[in-house]
């Protein structure tokens, strides 16, 4: 018993020890865990420490900044930065800031309205009108007058050049068709100091141009030349166009030979001055321009051709056009109309005759006009026979009289008071009977004041012939054409004269 005694005993102290040791090792471990716990707090404390210590200098640097961007508002909303005391400055300013920065940001402000007013100019969606933005522009010149100060100072400073702002001004000026205030802008643009590049006045022309305003877009060209500067060949191409459209021919004359001193004229500015030098007549200047282009190799079409034999024929020079013609690898029918129309100016039916067997030897299909020319010369020329014939050739070719041929063979009516012999009389009623024949042919295509002019012409050369007057009434009653008051009293005329007889 004594022996089971002891070593239940012993087995208790072992537990007992067994237990103290367990609880030691916990304790151990819990410290061990304290203790790493704490040197993250010391290492969490000392970070926020720092990171304190740089966010205060942050916010002291982003305070100072701010107070620099208010400055211009606080200080120089109304009053120049030269007007405003040093010393209110100071007071106002942080102690870092100085009055150069005060300056900076006095033009920085104006630099900005520079950029609206180049915005709200160009853009044309913009809800400002015209007048806004000259009140504008003009209230920045008027500042800058007062302190003494040019506008490219303030553009150093924008995102917009001084150029750039001046042709913003000029658009809106010329899209609001206010297009005067383009000189007022040039002038300004001298009086600043803003150098006028090509490009900008270029633009100017061209948009002048744009709206007909040609005599402006000169005036801008003639700023160009005063600045020393040479247009481009594009640029005078144009200025030929615009000395045309006011009528300076012999100023669009100028431009193409200083064009053509410079490079090949292109084909348009070559036709442009044709048609100058056909407006004067000088036929020749056209022709020497006709060769002109065949010695710069440049391809004398057609079109070109026949502006030059136009203005011979004007300046009746037909012999030479002829001869030019006759040389031309390359003509039309249009050509030789406009030789035909020259003879028939001078009633010369018999060389109109032989034109028209040169163009039907060159392969060439006459057209109506190739037709009713030639029966004009017939008409002019008294030969009233041959008119008919040709007349009657031109319906075997396939076309039709039209107003054209009708007022040749009506106004041939007026001719036969010219001849000497002695039957005109015969001769000018059977002429007359084959006009109404002809008008009744073609009535139904022609309108009413057509028909209403060909019948009372006819009526008025005939009106003392009672019997072809009573035959002119009959065909405009059957056209419904309403008799004038004159002709009621010719024919009332011809009745009675018929009656007495």
């Amino acid at each position: 018993g004594a022996l089971t005694t002891l070593l239940v005993c012993g087995a208790a102290e072992l537990m007992f020890a067994q237990s103290i040791a367990f609880d030691l090792s916990d304790i151990v471990a819990g410290f061990k865990f304290v203790g790493l716990e704490l040197v993250v707090f010391l290492v969490t404390l000392l970070a926020a420490f720092a990171w304190r210590h740089l966010d205060t200098k942050r916010f002291h640097a982003a305070k100072l900044a701010s107070s620099e961007e208010k400055l211009p508002k606080v200080i120089f909303s109304e009053r120049d930065v030269r007007e405003v005391p040093r010393s209110e400055v100071e007071s106002k300013v942080p102690g870092s800031l100085q009055w150069s920065i005060a300056a900076k940001n006095f033009i920085q402000a104006l630099a900005c309205d520079l950029d609206d007013i180049a915005l709200h100019a160009r853009d044309p969606q913009s809800t400002r009108t015209v007048n806004q933005v000259m009140q504008m522009y003009e209230k920045l010149l008027e500042t800058l007058a007062q302190r003494g100060m040019a506008l490219p100072e303030v553009a150093n400073h924008a995102r917009h050049t001084s150029v750039d702002v001046y042709s913003s001004l000029v658009y809106c000026a010329v899209r609001a068709s206010r297009c005067h205030l383009v000189e007022k802008l040039l002038n300004d643009m001298i009086h600043q100091g803003v150098a006028r590049p090509l490009h900008f006045y270029e633009s100017t022309m061209k948009q002048l141009a744009g709206v007909k305003k040609y005599k402006l877009a000169l005036n801008v060209y003639e700023r160009l030349a005063k600045d020393g500067l040479q247009p481009s060949p594009v640029t005078l191409s144009c200025l030929i166009n615009f000395a045309v459209e006011v009528g300076e021919l012999r100023r669009a004359i100028n431009f193409f030979t200083l064009l053509a001193s410079q490079s090949t004229p292109s084909i348009r500015a070559y036709m442009t001055v044709l048609r100058v030098h056909s407006m004067r007549q000088d036929w020749p200047s056209a022709i020497g321009i006709i060769h002109d282009m065949k010695r710069k190799g440049v391809p004398v079409d057609t079109l070109a051709l026949n502006v030059a034999l136009g203005t011979g024929i004007v300046a009746d020079r037909l012999e030479e056009v002829e001869a030019v013609i006759q040389e031309a690898p390359q003509v039309d029918i249009v050509s030789y109309n406009t030789l035909l129309k020259g003879y028939a100016q001078r009633s010369d039916l018999i060389k109109a005759h032989q034109v028209f067997q040169s163009l039907l030897l060159r392969d060439l299909k006459p057209n109506a006009i190739t037709f009713n020319t030639i029966v004009d010369t017939a008409v002019r020329s008294c030969e009233f026979n041959r008119a008919w014939q040709l007349l009657d050739d031109m319906e075997v070719a396939g076309f039709a009289p039209d107003r054209f041929t009708c007022s040749i063979m009506v106004k041939g009516i007026t001719k036969f008071g010219e001849r000497a012999d002695g039957e005109c009389s015969a001769v000018q009623e059977a002429y007359i009977k084959n006009v109404l024949k002809l008008i009744r042919k073609v009535a139904t295509s022609f309108d009413k004041p057509f028909l209403s002019q060909m019948f009372h012409a006819v009526f008025e050369a005939c009106g003392d012939v009672p019997s072809l007057a009573q035959e002119v009434v009959l065909e405009m009653r059957q056209n419904q054409v309403a008799l004038s008051s004159s002709t009621q009293k010719q024919l009332l005329r011809a009745i009675t004269r018929m009656a007495k007889k």
